[in-house]
């Protein structure tokens, strides 16, 4: 007669307690998730930085400057050799018009810039070639606007090169200040990018990266360019 077995194991026999693994354990979805929100647009805009100052390239020693403006003017200001270089919003022409006293017939003579800031200037007339002085007036040309575009990896007022510039695969990668260089960085680094519940017209400040930015394959080498940037 064979004995039946008794509920209880003998030492060393049974299963055995699986050994543990050498990989580690993946964390809870969403437990390690980096996540970063959009921004409405203009956040970061050539208009936004020049409150705080655009960072730019100085043409003198190759040092950081910066641009701003005020209602008046632009201005760049080197941090390390100190050049100074300022810039009018409010672009006018000056011209000489008036009967003329040799023919009789309205003119109109735009005058160049070199000839200065004098309130009365002698004139020539189109018409019969009769010189005669003339009260120069200023006309209206133009204004330059705080919102501009970068091309070509400079800014539209003084034509300087961005300080934050880089390129990847043979296109420009460029900042327009710190702040913005960590927002690019935050944004494109974040495993989980998340657009308010409210849009703004429906475009968010990501809708005006270059689409080679927002690419998954490019966007590992894009965030190296970055931070060396960042190192600037």
């Amino acid at each position: 007669m064979i004995p039946k077995r008794s509920g209880a194991r003998l030492p060393g026999r049974g299963r055995r307690s699986p050994a543990p693994s050498p990989m580690k354990s993946r964390p809870e979805r969403g437990s390690a998730m980096i996540r970063a929100a959009d921004s409405p647009p203009g956040t970061y805009s050539t208009a936004a930085a020049l409150r705080t100052g655009l960072m730019v390239k100085c043409p003198a020693c190759g040092g950081p400057g910066a641009v701003t403006a005020d209602e008046e003017r632009f201005y760049f200001r080197c941090e390390r050799c100190r050049k100074v270089m300022e810039k009018p919003r409010a672009v006018s022409r000056r011209k000489v018009e008036g009967l003329c006293e040799g023919c009789g017939r309205f003119y109109r003579v735009h005058l160049p810039e070199e000839t200065g800031g004098f309130p009365v200037l002698r004139a020539a007339c189109p018409y019969c070639g009769h010189e005669m002085p003339g009260r120069v007036q200023k006309v209206p040309g133009g204004w330059y606007t705080v919102w501009g575009d970068i091309r070509n990896g400079r800014e539209p007022w003084f034509g300087l090169e961005l300080w934050f510039l880089s390129s990847y695969r043979g296109k420009q990668v460029w900042a327009l200040d710190r702040a913005h260089l960590a927002w690019l960085i935050g944004y494109l680094g974040a495993g989980l990018r998340e657009r308010p519940a409210v849009g703004y017209l429906g475009r968010m400040e990501s809708d005006h990266l270059p689409a080679f930015m927002k690419t998954a394959k490019d966007r590992a080498g894009i965030l190296k360019c970055l931070k060396r940037m960042q190192e600037k």
